[in-house]
């Protein structure tokens, strides 16, 4: 990604997989998340985490 010129990278994981652990250990950074709670379309909080090159 930097060889194609950007700065920052961003990606996501629910928060009930262990993928967050393994992208903190490489300098990820929480910096968001969504959350749907609308009932009969609930699912765990989509966790975003970036990180800048």
């Amino acid at each position: 990604m930097r060889k194609q010129g950007h700065g920052m990278v961003i990606t996501s994981t629910q928060v009930n997989e262990t993928a967050q652990h393994f992208y903190r250990k490489l300098g990820y950074k929480d910096c968001g998340g969504l959350l749907l709670d609308i009932p009969g379309y609930e699912q765990p909080m989509e966790m975003f985490l970036c990180k800048r090159l």
